[in-house]
């Protein structure tokens, strides 16, 4: 039955999740975990990662009935996992910090760990809504025109403000 799901556009198992079909739910849930956990790791401390995740999904299975399509299902995602972000720091009164550098980013793409140190801490000292548009470009994977939808802007603004970001980030990489 999940071979027939899994077939299946991210929209048209939303409405079979949002008549109460747990399986296309679950198709859903397997099909964003990594993007949602990869977007993550990106915004919270390493052993927060997990319990956020969990807490993404289990908000989404909540929610599902009031997805009307409006968007695309990735982004009305998107949308919750940046709200539990925003909650997580929230509850513990506190800006978004760079994450501590572990084992596992030591091996990643082939950089070093100080590569990924840079990278963090040039990501963190950028503007908000740079940092979100390179997020949603390289931790999400998402296209120019679903991070326009999601930001609300139009895709040349985003266009202008990805490039804006990464001169930005490029910048604080020289320094």
């Amino acid at each position: 039955m999940s071979s027939n799901l899994d077939s299946l556009s991210d929209e048209a198992l939303a409405q079979k999740a949002r008549c109460g079909d747990r399986a296309a739910f679950e198709v859903l849930c397997t099909r964003h975990l990594p993007i949602v956990y990869n977007r993550l790791r990106a915004l919270v401390p390493p052993d927060a990662v997990e319990d956020i995740t969990q807490e993404v999904f289990i908000a989404a299975m909540h929610a599902v009935r009031r997805f009307h399509g409006r968007s695309t299902f990735r982004t009305w995602l998107s949308a919750i996992t940046r709200h539990k972000v925003a909650d997580f720091y929230r509850q513990r009164s506190r800006r978004p910090e760079t994450t501590p550098i572990d084992d596992e980013l030591q091996q990643s793409n082939g950089q070093s760990w100080e590569e990924h140190a840079a990278v963090r801490i040039a990501l963190s000292r950028l503007p908000e809504h740079y940092q979100e548009i390179i997020l949603l470009r390289f931790a999400e994977g998402m296209p120019f025109q679903e991070i326009a939808d999601v930001l609300g802007i139009s895709l040349e603004a985003t266009k202008s403000r990805y490039r804006r970001a990464i001169a930005a980030i490029a910048e604080e990489l020289r320094r």
